[in-house]
């Protein structure tokens, strides 16, 4: 069901009242597929500081010249890595040095069966992804690796670089529960901040979903 237009000025008016839209920035960006993967699978359920990043610093480490943000690095080159480390399992244990699992599935073969998919409808680098016609066939491909669900499959489009999606995760939820005394869907979560954006953008042409979703996510993750 769409959000009702209450709900979508509702949310608006909060974000102009509690965010500081003016001044929101975003991150470096990642220039290799690979690392998006292992930020979107490791990020889930996890700690993102002292989990999910100090963990892309290891791989980056022995990988990428210490530079998680290095560009180039193919899923070809990805999948090799981690056979070079051993296979998955000695790849989780020795170098990421993390045995999380999602679904009962280690994730580092999490991040290993989504990259073979890809490489199966020829997305073997960043620009392959981002460039990619058939968005249908992609995200049911994402979304048929077990272990990715919605949230992570619209977090891996966001560190791809797509401006239009939200990662519906635990901060974001808290912060919409707290706009509108109730809480949505995954999906709705995507629908209500689609529809917010061109309220917000009258005013904020700048303001991208994925940056009112980090602006937000950042607020909320700091809250103790």
């Amino acid at each position: 069901m769409s959000v009702s237009n209450d709900k979508v000025d509702l949310f608006a008016q909060y974000c102009v009242d509690k965010l500081n839209l003016e001044s929101i920035r975003y991150d470096d960006e990642y220039q290799s597929l690979s690392v998006c993967i292992l930020d979107c699978i490791y990020s889930l359920r996890a700690h993102y500081y002292s989990c999910a990043v100090p963990l892309l610093n290891r791989y980056a480490a022995r990988f990428l010249h210490g530079d998680r943000f290095a560009p180039n690095e193919t899923l070809t080159d990805f999948i090799g890595n981690i056979e070079i480390a051993g296979g998955c399992v000695d790849f989780a244990n020795n170098l990421l040095k993390n045995r999380q699992v999602l679904n009962g599935v280690l994730k580092s073969e999490v991040c290993y069966n989504l990259a073979q998919k890809l490489i199966s409808i020829n997305i073997n680098t960043l620009q392959d992804f981002q460039t990619f016609q058939d968005i249908d066939l992609l995200e049911n491909t994402i979304l048929s690796v077990r272990g990715v669900g919605y949230a992570a499959l619209n977090y891996l489009f966001m560190l791809a670089g797509d401006p239009n999606r939200c990662k519906p995760d635990v901060h974001i939820h808290r912060c919409v529960k707290e706009a509108l005394t109730c809480d949505i869907n995954d999906r709705d979560c995507q629908d209500l901040f689609s529809q917010v954006i061109v309220v917000l953008n009258k005013k904020y042409p700048q303001l991208t979903i994925r940056k009112l979703d980090y602006t937000i996510w950042n607020i909320f993750q700091a809250r103790k």
